[in-house]
């Protein structure tokens, strides 16, 4: 029978130790069943989780949870040496079954009340592990140690933990990061036989669309308040249901745009119009006052210049508001993702060879045999504006083809990936000493600065916002400036490289790379785990890097 053990949270206020808010009067419940928690980075989703674990205490307000919580954090904090039988958790309870197995008397009572009822632990932990695509055959498994795993393994083998643990409530945090496609697909289906209370934070829409009920974190303006506040806005039903909710969300709002916005015009006509009025009665006054006496005509124009104040209070008042209406509507708009730009120079011609790589000219290296190449049957080639996704297990050397490609190409090269000595919104060719504006130019420098202007404002950097240091940025911002280096660059690029993009992108970035790429139209490579972003980009061709160097075609 499932648990119904809920997650309360009334007027859940936090901030960061510096000030920072996070939340202001967070206020909902997590019921038993799968909730999908999204919204753009930095919006707290990682935080709320904290929260609800117990590793972070808020700074006021009610937070109610069942005593025993499990929780998945992004990044593990694992030992080279540690067990697997540690990352799972039992480790007490197996050395309990080994010493009463063992007919140990010592401690004997405080081992059985520790086994309970599972004397069946090892062969449950090895046939979940199993059953994840580990190699687990045996109970030796248990004591493998974690520095014999790669990382996609080690988060599964915790995952693996938490389904063994079967606590009332369940917190995932980003937990298909970095796992490859056969890895996401049997998390996949653990979610889909999750019992309890489960709570994933998570970008992808493949999870999503296994989910009960969508939970969004939504930074939104309101004049009641300075600046931005977070807001937690529930939705039933899975990502379709979630999207085509948004979507007539932002058409409404999109109307009452316009709405107002032909209210501001109108009251704008008006007060023309009054102004208009009061000017040629101001002009006929003079003109009477030459006849009458000067007192009488002083009252005159004292009187009318009250009632022309008065009109011009009442006319302002009404175009103020009109105002601030527009002001509120285009604020009630759930952020725009769409990147449109024209770009007519990364045009390939059909027949034009983009790549023709023999396969001797590509070592693999490291990730697999030393000097392991490809295949020597093998020979990579893309003519015209072909798109190729790049698929194969992870560890297998995709990374490395892609490099080798970027330098053996016929046409200017673009390559979008993420720095890996650095943070998760961190990107390759980016100095974030440097405004956003000096970014771009660096990859331009032919390029006016009023075009790079015109078109930084189509990944929506206005104003000020294109001379803010890169450094500065959201998460999200620095994505687009990233994109706009590469796809504004001079020669244009007529190849885009693309490694694993979506990683740590929020679900908005990943909407504006989709976007943006409709309107490249040059060739594509594109290595990604993530089904659905590869399905909206359309690929027309797989390339399948095996282990043993052999490349599916």
């Amino acid at each position: 029978m499932q648990n119904t053990h809920p997650i309360l949270l009334s007027q859940l206020a936090f901030s960061w130790p510096d000030g920072t808010p996070v939340f202001t009067d967070l206020t909902t419940v997590f019921a038993a069943g799968r909730t999908g928690l999204v919204g753009p980075n930095g919006t707290g989703k990682t935080a709320l989780l904290r929260l609800i674990a117990g590793e972070l205490a808020p700074n006021s307000g009610t937070l109610v949870t069942a005593s025993s919580v499990g929780y998945l954090p992004q990044k593990l904090t694992l030992r080279t040496e540690q067990s697997v039988t540690e990352l799972l958790g039992v480790a007490a309870k197996r050395r309990a079954l080994a010493e009463v197995l063992a007919g140990r008397e010592k401690n004997m009572s405080e081992n059985l009340e520790l086994i309970g009822d599972d004397w069946d632990l090892e062969e449950r932990a090895v046939a979940l592990l199993a059953g994840y695509g580990l190699p687990a055959e045996g109970p030796e498994f248990l004591d493998r140690t974690l520095g014999t795993l790669s990382g996609g393994e080690a988060m599964i083998t915790a995952l693996a933990g938490l389904e063994l643990a079967a606590r009332p409530i369940t917190l995932l945090d980003e937990p298909t990061n970095n796992l490859d496609r056969a890895a996401r697909e049997r998390l996949y289906q653990a979610v889909e036989r999750w019992r309890g209370t489960l709570v994933v934070a998570t970008h992808d829409r493949a999870l999503l669309e296994r989910v009960d009920s969508i939970a969004e974190l939504r930074p939104v303006r309101n004049r009641a308040w300075v600046g931005e506040r977070v807001q937690l806005i529930r939705h039933g039903g899975n990502w379709d249901s979630f999207t085509a909710e948004l979507h007539a969300e932002r058409a409404t709002a999109q109307r009452m745009v316009r709405d107002a916005g032909a209210r501001l015009a109108a009251e704008k006509r008006q007060r023309i119009e009054a102004e208009t009025k009061i000017a040629r009665r101001a002009k006929q006054g003079r003109k009477a006052a030459e006849s009458i006496p000067k007192i009488l005509a002083n009252e005159l124009r004292k009187r009318a210049q009250e009632s022309a104040g008065k009109m011009r209070g009442t006319m302002g008042d009404r175009e103020s508001e009109a105002a601030a209406a527009l002001t509120d509507a285009r604020d009630a708009i759930p952020g725009e993702t769409r990147i449109r730009i024209d770009l007519p120079d990364t045009a390939v011609p059909a027949g034009r060879t983009v790549l023709d790589v023999p396969a001797t000219a590509v070592e693999l290296g490291e990730m697999h045999d030393a000097g392991t190449r490809l295949a020597r049957d093998s020979r990579l080639t893309l003519r015209g504006p072909e798109r190729v996704m790049l698929t194969g297990p992870n560890g297998v050397g995709k990374t490395t083809l892609l490099n080798a490609l970027a330098s053996t190409a016929a046409v200017p090269v673009g390559y979008l990936r993420q720095r890996i000595d650095a943070g998760s919104d961190s990107w390759e060719g980016l100095d974030d000493s440097l405004p956003v504006i000096e970014n771009v130019r660096a990859a331009a420098r032919d390029a006016p600065l009023s075009t790079v202007r015109e078109q930084l404002a189509r990944f929506h950097f206005r104003g000020d916002l294109v001379n803010q240091a890169v450094g500065e940025l959201s998460g999200g911002e620095r994505f687009r400036v990233a994109l706009a280096r590469i796809l504004l660059a001079r020669p244009a690029p007529q190849l885009l490289l693309l490694d694993e993009p979506t990683n740590n992108l929020d679900l908005a970035s990943t909407e504006q790379l989709v976007s943006a790429l409709s309107d490249y139209k040059g060739a594509l490579i594109v290595s990604s785990h993530d089904d659905a972003f590869l399905q909206a980009l359309a690929p027309e061709r797989e390339w399948e890097l095996r282990r043993s160097g052999a490349l599916g075609q």
